[in-house]
């Protein structure tokens, strides 16, 4: 919208940014134009592309600028004013063109391919936010990768009531085929397709506790090689009148503002649902606030709503266009079972182990499941056995260690 209105040559813009730093390099990079600091005590020339940063309380007589710009054919860009008035045009915030950001990163690791792999760890950053996230992973790692980026972004992430980054690093998961399929498929799709239409938007992971729902979200972040969001929708509530709808709106404004990323919407149910809760007022708002965004959105965020009773939800919050699928975990069947416990048991050096112990595992995970053979068991529950075996295993030395 800032090239727009810049081109249309609209006599006074409103903007924000958080890199006054490099603003003047990005502004003439997003319209080919080199903007002239605004003096207001010098005379207007023809055709110019005026920027003010403002710094205190504005007063400045806008509708004498207005109409000065209008004579002169020219433009005042005011930057970070405290608020938005007449005859202002509210052009949002700056964004920060992606030949600028690829430029810079080039520069830093020297490779085309490189600097594009690491771009997907620093959506929403700023050049200048994106230098120094890059200093301190260097800093800290003496290397620079996607997922150092991102730890280091996390560690400096400032939290919102409701919303917060989360560490995709797990020791171990296996995504279920119906997932393993999906990305796949999708992953260049949601990295490169510069078709907006054919970027995934999520999916609905429904089934009991301890499945792998979470851990989905947790593998599907760390397979695209972006950040992870986890948005609690309840936390976000608030007792004060449209408070609530607030905090919603600007966690829902702050994640456009961070992709590439995988947004976590962990059990969904308890905040929206189609009987028995609170359908009117805040929630109703806030339902509303949802499936607009989710409908609306344009950038590269993958949501991964997750519910225990996909039944209670309102369709209309997972229906086509808003997410791609819904996929039922059920958890593993014993054989399965088996498998999964090998594989879990792969991480643990120097554990040993034969079928005898695997079926002792399997027994503990399976109890309570409706006959051991042809029940289901979470992968939580495999890996609870699996961990209290090792712990038996252990020498009393290696317990205290």
């Amino acid at each position: 919208m800032l090239k727009l209105a810049i081109n249309a040559q609209l006599p006074l813009i409103a903007t924000r940014t958080r890199d006054t730093l490099n603003l003047g390099e990005i502004i003439k990079t997003i319209c080919k134009r080199e903007p002239t600091h605004w003096n207001p005590k010098e005379k207007v020339e023809k055709n110019k592309l005026y920027v003010h940063l403002h710094t205190k309380k504005l007063e400045l007589d806008l509708m004498a600028i207005y109409r000065v710009m209008v004579e002169a054919e020219s433009t005042l860009l005011v930057v970070n004013p405290d608020k938005i008035d007449e005859p202002m045009f509210d052009a949002g915030d700056v964004p920060v063109p992606k030949e600028m950001m690829l430029a810079f990163m080039k520069a830093v690791v020297g490779s085309d391919a490189k600097a594009n792999e690491l771009l997907r760890g620093l959506g929403g950053c700023t050049v200048k936010e994106a230098a120094e996230l890059s200093r301190l992973t260097m800093a800290r790692d003496n290397s620079l990768t996607t997922a150092g980026l991102m730890e280091t972004r996390k560690a400096s992430f400032q939290s919102a009531r409701g919303l917060t980054q989360v560490d995709a690093k797990q020791s171990f998961y296996d995504p279920p085929k119906e997932l393993a399929e999906w990305l796949k498929k999708e992953k260049p799709f949601f990295l490169t397709s510069t078709d907006q239409r054919l970027i995934p938007r999520g999916l609905m992971l429904a089934g009991g506790p301890g499945l792998g729902k979470t851990a989905a979200s947790k593998w599907l972040a760390e397979q695209l090689g972006v950040p992870l969001y986890r948005m609690d929708i309840g936390g976000t509530k608030s007792k004060w009148v449209g408070a609530s709808e607030e905090a919603l709106l600007s966690n829902l404004q702050r994640l456009d503002a961070e992709a590439p990323a995988v947004v976590l919407m962990d059990e969904v149910e308890k905040v929206f649902t189609g009987s028995g809760g609170d359908t009117s007022g805040t929630t109703s708002t806030m339902l509303s606030q949802m499936l607009w965004w989710l409908s609306e959105r344009r950038e590269r965020i993958l949501v991964i709503m997750t519910t225990n009773a996909v039944e209670t939800i309102p369709p209309e919050l997972y229906r086509e266009g808003r997410i791609d699928r819904v996929m039922t975990f059920k958890g593993l069947e014993w054989e399965q079972g088996g498998a999964f416990a090998k594989q879990v048991l792969a991480t643990y050096p120097k554990t040993k182990y034969d079928d005898k112990q695997i079926e002792a595992i399997l027994n503990e995970a399976y109890k309570g499941a409706v006959g051991v053979g042809a029940g289901r068991a979470s992968q939580a529950k495999i890996t609870e056995a699996v961990k209290s075996y090792v712990k038996t295993t252990l020498t009393p030395a290696s317990k205290t260690s």
